[in-house]
């Protein structure tokens, strides 16, 4: 099930919110005394360096996703195994040295401000948040040309990226938001077109994504939504989960501009590229 954007709405009551500071919280929610006791016992069944290393709150997404402390546990050593070979956090695979590597991979015949990928804000500090709390990143797909990049360096780009807005950004002040821990995405799609579709690219990298990576993705915006889209998105959904699916939101129309400042808010709308801005291009 995909959303398209229908106005603003009143937000859901949340269950058991956590409170700001709270180490063991997750996307806003506390963690309960059965997650934390499935934690603990899954951390004793485990000796690996990346579990001890990590918090209870980085584990609580994990812990939500399994029922038993022993599937947490295999699951954990999993994505322990999983990280140490493709989340390579001694190397840089910051999106300027990916960018400026690979400068002819990348289509530069469109009038596009920014790399195929950045964080709003940059990258060298933790990078702009949205009004709930996630770390917000642009992405823009037209610049993306076929075949150009392996597809296991675009897995580590991502991979690496991940376990910095997962791990090393959340800030404990924003626990108590649901986006806390997790990455919300522009998609720009301005000028994309069939060209940049890769729909063998989206097989390879949203599995182990979404089981490394387990609730990380807050919300997607993608826009501008035309009949191009439906090709890419009618393979994307048949891998994503209905949940994250779910996530995105499809801005139609020529307003589209405008459905994205309401859905931001005017503060983080007023740090979006030019040709993001309502009333621009």
């Amino acid at each position: 099930r995909v959303r398209f954007w229908k106005g603003p709405k009143t937000p859901p009551v949340r269950p058991a919110p956590a409170a700001a500071g709270s180490e063991a919280a997750s996307h806003g929610r506390s963690a309960t005394p059965l997650e934390l006791e499935r934690i603990q016992t899954a951390r004793s069944r485990i000796d690996d360096a990346w579990v001890a290393q990590r918090s209870d709150r980085e584990l609580l997404p994990f812990a939500r996703a399994c029922s038993t402390a022993d599937q947490l546990a295999t699951r954990l050593r999993d994505t322990a195994t999983w990280r140490r070979e493709w989340a390579r956090t001694d190397e840089d695979w910051s999106f300027d040295t990916f960018f400026s590597e690979r400068r002819d991979a990348f289509y530069r015949d469109i009038d596009l401000e920014g790399e195929m990928m950045e964080w709003l804000g940059g990258e060298s500090e933790p990078p702009c948040v949205t009004k709930e709390g996630a770390s917000l990143l642009l992405l823009r797909p037209a610049r993306y040309k076929l075949g150009t990049v392996e597809k296991e360096d675009w897995l580590r780009l991502i991979a690496w990226h991940g376990a910095r807005a997962t791990s090393e950004w959340p800030s404990d002040a924003d626990t108590d938001k649901p986006g806390h821990g997790a990455v919300a995405i522009v998609v720009d799609r301005t000028c994309s077109g069939v060209r940049n579709q890769d729909p063998r690219l989206l097989r390879f990298l949203l599995p182990p994504l979404i089981r490394h990576y387990p609730a990380s993705l807050h919300r997607a915006y993608v826009g501008p939504v035309n009949y191009v889209f439906y090709g890419i998105w009618a393979v994307a959904t048949l891998i994503l989960p209905r949940r994250v699916a779910g996530r995105f939101m499809l801005l139609r129309g020529s307003d589209w501009k405008a459905q994205l400042r309401r859905e931001l808010g005017p503060e983080v709308s007023a740090r979006l590229p030019d040709n993001l801005r309502e009333g621009d291009g």
